[in-house]
């Protein structure tokens, strides 16, 4: 008499499975995430060993020493509004914790800091969508910032790419060979204001320094994302450096150097006071 009901039991239960997981949904699908950023000097692509004319607010020449730049927190816009973080492949080297290098420089040239290896795109995923909109930060999250370099993977190792002094990365380095500055102007954007501590205690920067770029009209598998060199240093004296005490060639991001007020205006960032307003920045956009 017992066996009847038993069967009835036996069926019923994976139905109602099946049906319980056809209420929930379908979980979307991953997709593959590929973006390639380029490096341009105006027109022109920018190559470590090249010579270009034209640059900042004396028109000078600029040999390409190094261009390197660490971004994080990447977010597709899909349709909506809605900001879908990019889950960036951890390969040790290039990619790890969410964070990328990028790095244009090929030790040809004037180039000898770093590696002849070039990283020139970010892999990830996304949940399957329709997406209209890239976000990112240029620079490190405050705890990778700040962590000990001779712990780090691969090429965050690079003490090139260190403040010791600071205990923090360089976010952007931007160095080259001018008509003026024959040993090199550089452009080193990182967190300033930093208490001194002990790398890894670090924290609390007063002026943080990383970037918000957001770029409207991205299209999966489509756009590529441009660095314009030429733009980024139009409004800087790139053969005199400023007569100030205590600060370097070029900016290396200390609020008493001049230097630094014109790009950090192109990176849309406040300099002299976070409450200023700055316009948005004309370094990165699409194609």
């Amino acid at each position: 008499m017992n066996s009847f009901p038993a069967r009835l039991v036996a069926v019923a239960l994976p139905l109602a499975s099946t049906l319980g997981c056809g209420l929930q949904g379908p979980e979307k699908k991953e997709l593959p995430v590929d973006i390639s950023f380029e490096a341009r000097v105006g027109a022109e692509p920018f190559a470590c060993g090249r010579t270009y004319t034209g640059l900042g607010t004396t028109a000078t020449t600029f040999e390409p020493m190094d261009l390197r730049m660490f971004l994080h927190d990447v977010r597709l816009v899909s349709e909506d509004g809605t900001e879908v973080p990019v889950a960036l492949t951890d390969d040790g080297e290039w990619q790890k914790d969410g964070a990328l290098l990028l790095d244009f420089a090929d030790k040809s040239g004037q180039c000898t800091r770093g590696t002849a290896a070039t990283r020139t795109h970010l892999e990830g995923t996304v949940p399957e969508g329709h997406y209209r909109g890239l976000r990112f930060k240029i620079g490190l999250s405050e705890s990778d910032n700040h962590r000990n370099p001779m712990l780090a993977p691969g090429t965050y190792q690079d003490a090139n790419l260190y403040w010791g002094w600071r205990s923090g990365y360089i976010f952007l380095r931007v160095d080259g060979r001018t008509t003026g500055l024959r040993s090199g102007y550089v452009m080193h954007l990182g967190s300033m204001d930093c208490p001194p501590a002990e790398p890894g205690q670090y924290g609390g920067c007063t002026f943080p320094s990383r970037p918000e770029i957001s770029l409207d009209g991205f299209v999966l598998d489509q756009s590529k994302v441009i660095l314009d060199l030429a733009s980024l240093l139009a409004d800087a004296n790139l053969d005199v450096d400023a007569n100030v005490p205590n600060t370097s060639i070029g900016c290396m991001s200390q609020r008493g150097d001049p230097d630094c007020a014109p790009v950090f205006t192109r990176l849309g960032l406040p300099f002299h006071d976070l409450s200023e307003a700055v316009p948005a920045q004309t370094f990165i956009r699409l194609e």
